[in-house]
């Protein structure tokens, strides 16, 4: 990073060792947040998770942000409760459509955009009727501009049988006794680079 005169900085004044920011001005130094958005859903829903194509976007999960700089880093994750056959797996969307971005697949890239390459396998668990699981997922890549940007996790098959997602609740129940209901979360953040 070069240095800046104060004359470069508009604004700032510099007196016995204090940067003074005028009101309604921010600074960022590399590796600071510059913002912070979140979702939170307590829906208890379906998506299906076909055989082929790129995904169903789980767009209870959208989080949407609009960078302040093309050149930010954009760190997210994801709680995601709910019901899942295990020969399923997660994608990553941007505007309702998977990642194929080199470097930033929302998939393995090593294997390519075929339907057994996500960005996370689901739980193996042979009982998918009364107690859901819980996962975590971490995506992050470049802002590449300041447009408005919509992230998500997407679901798909990984075999030849297609299977649905049941969020934040089991397959057998959208809630009673041995029957759990959750809630999902999720968050982003822009850090200046």
């Amino acid at each position: 990073m070069s240095e800046l005169s104060v004359g470069q900085l508009k604004g700032l004044t510099v007196n016995s060792n204090t940067i003074t920011i005028p009101s309604g001005h921010k600074l960022y130094a590399p590796g600071s947040v510059v913002q912070v958005k979140t979702v939170r859903t307590e829906a208890r829903t379906t998506y299906s998770s076909a055989t082929s194509g790129n995904g169903t976007t789980v767009t209870d999960l959208n989080l949407t942000i609009t960078p302040k700089f093309s050149n930010s880093l954009l760190m997210m994750q994801w709680m995601i409760n709910g019901e899942f056959h295990h020969d399923n797996v997660f994608l990553i969307h941007k505007g309702g459509a998977l990642i194929t971005t080199s470097g930033e697949t929302g998939y393995n890239s090593v294997t390519g955009n075929s339907r057994w390459s996500g960005f996370m396998q689901s739980t193996y668990d042979t009982d998918q009727a009364s107690t859901p699981q819980n996962r975590f997922m971490q995506y992050f890549c470049n802002a590449g501009s300041t447009a408005e940007a919509t992230f998500a996790p997407a679901v798909r098959s990984a075999g030849g049988t297609a299977y649905t997602f049941y969020l934040n609740r089991t397959q057998n129940s959208a809630g009673q006794d041995d029957y759990e209901v959750s809630v999902s979360t999720g968050v982003i953040w822009e850090i200046a680079q």
